[in-house]
């Protein structure tokens, strides 16, 4: 057995019993990213729906298929006998938003669309009589599907019943390692399918791999075919989308699209263990949002030739936008919101005194990232990132943080940090009793990892571990923490690494 055919088998063994409903839900990383691609989006798919029958006027291929809302029919079958072309009614849905693996009964009452096969009359006809049939072959050839891809199609679709070919796409590109494939940046755009969930792709079919030639001969000429009728526009959206870096994750038959501006939750094959597809990018937008993990722009660190763009804007509160939620406090260890504003007082005032409004802040220990958020109030240009091991409070700091919900990480400082080698924050807080809380090895390691990662460490304390060491500087000393600079409260410091 090969590479391919063990990373294939891997997610074969995985795959659980059950299949999800159809579903397709979609969150923008920004308000920015939204107002500027949202249109854009839609012209796109506009767009690429003239283009599945043009390509029939113009010979690319024998026959198209599109779906047309019910109140549309008139018109469409107007403009479609206008240009010599039948049309033929194959199958009536509920209509989609996106792109749907399967079809769903229209309900009373709800709106509806029709899926309508376009080309001369003996063609959709022998194309409605392969699909009563189950001809896949000849329903691909009618479509202009290339040879392969159909092949692929019936082993994977067909024969073995999956709802999604990402994986077995991915696994016939490159190689598989740990249920991670990589496909690199300079893959063909044409045969970049992630974002069909989404209405955005360059082909009608599913390819069998991200370098199929036949897919982007096929893709070359349907774009073609929309940069004549018009779009030339919509196509240049179009590929600089598809050259953006994308990831895909499957885990209990729930697949995550993630691109630089916008996150799909969908259904995929159920499977036990996560499988990651990422597509390397050649280009972000500039609305991509900013973070650590792929495939986010990472964050610049502030210098000295940069600080002056910096917008430094003086403040003298700290406020919410909305009302704080019943856990906002709570989630912290605090009993009020009051007890814990004037806990984080000292933290704040100290932080803003340390950073402009560039750089970023990593709060390990970031419960629901209300300091985080107290300080990105007063500091727009700062990125904030926070970890803890409770799933629950990063799930609210989501909602506090809506801008920067993938900042937010699970774990345990002392097992994993989110980061890679090379990233340097400009402030990383830090309570430095839980150096004490676990062994001597682990603190060390954590101490190890903060030396290369910060350009300032801010250490923080309340009650009793202030008053069991002394001190904040004797507490920091027995965490391993030497304090150089103290804000009035005795409750906060800046800190460096003990030698």
């Amino acid at each position: 057995m090969n590479d391919r055919e063990s990373a294939l088998q891997s997610l074969q063994e995985d795959r659980l019993g059950y299949v999800l409903p159809d579903f397709t839900r979609i969150s923008w990383v920004s308000d920015e990213a939204r107002a500027t691609w949202e249109p854009r989006i839609s012209r796109i798919s506009r767009a690429w729906a003239t283009i599945e029958w043009r390509s029939v006027c113009l010979g690319v291929r024998l026959c198209g298929l599109t779906s047309v809302p019910a109140e549309r029919m008139i018109e469409a079958a107007g403009e479609w006998a206008a240009n010599d072309l039948a049309m033929l009614p194959v199958a009536m849905s509920a209509v989609s938003q996106g792109y749907a693996s399967s079809m769903s009964s229209p309900r009373i009452g709800e709106p509806f669309e029709y899926r309508i096969a376009v080309g001369r009359l003996e063609n959709v006809s022998a194309l409605k009589r392969a699909m009563d049939a189950g001809e896949d072959q000849v329903i691909g050839k009618l479509l202009g599907y290339p040879s392969c891809c159909l092949q692929f199609f019936r082993d994977i679709w067909v024969h073995s019943a999956m709802v999604d070919t990402t994986w077995p796409m991915a696994v016939s590109s490159a190689p598989a390692s740990n249920r991670v494939i990589e496909i690199t940046a300079e893959t063909p755009f044409q045969s970049n399918i992630l974002w069909r969930w989404m209405g955005l792709r360059a082909v009608p079919h599913l390819p069998c791999s991200f370098h199929c030639q036949a897919t982007v001969e096929f893709s070359e000429k349907l774009i073609m075919v929309g940069r004549k009728d018009g779009f030339d526009v919509e196509m240049g959206w179009l590929e600089e989308i598809l050259h953006w870096p994308a990831e895909w994750s499957a885990l209990h038959g729930i697949a995550e699209v993630k691109t630089p501006i916008l996150k799909v939750s969908t259904r995929t094959d159920a499977t036990a263990r996560k499988f990651v597809v990422r597509k390397l990018g050649a280009a972000l937008p500039a609305e991509a949002a900013t973070g650590l993990k792929f495939p986010f722009k990472r964050p610049s660190l502030r210098n000295a030739a940069d600080s002056s763009a910096c917008d430094k804007r003086p403040t003298n509160s700290i406020q919410l936008e909305k009302p704080a939620p019943p856990w906002y406090a709570s989630d912290n260890g605090f009993s009020t919101k009051r007890a814990m504003d004037e806990a984080h007082r000292p933290i704040v005032e100290l932080a803003l005194e340390t950073i402009d409004d560039c750089g970023t802040v990593l709060d390990l220990g970031c419960g629901n990232g209300a300091l985080l958020k107290k300080i990105h109030a007063q500091r727009k240009g700062v990125i904030p990132f926070g970890m803890d091991f409770e799933p629950e409070k990063l799930a609210h700091a989501a909602e506090l943080h809506p801008d920067f919900e993938e900042n937010f990480i699970a774990g345990n400082m002392f097992k994993s940090i989110p980061v890679d080698a090379d990233t340097v924050y400009s402030l990383i807080i830090l309570m430095p009793g839980r150096m004490l809380e676990v062994d001597r090895d682990r603190a060390a390691r954590l101490r190890g990892w903060l030396r290369g990662h910060f350009e300032n460490l801010l250490v923080y304390a309340y009650g009793e571990w202030l008053t069991d060491y002394g001190s904040l500087a004797g507490l920091a000393e027995k965490a391993g923490f030497k304090i150089v600079k103290q804000h009035p409260s005795g409750t906060a410091g800046l800190a460096e690494i003990a030698e």
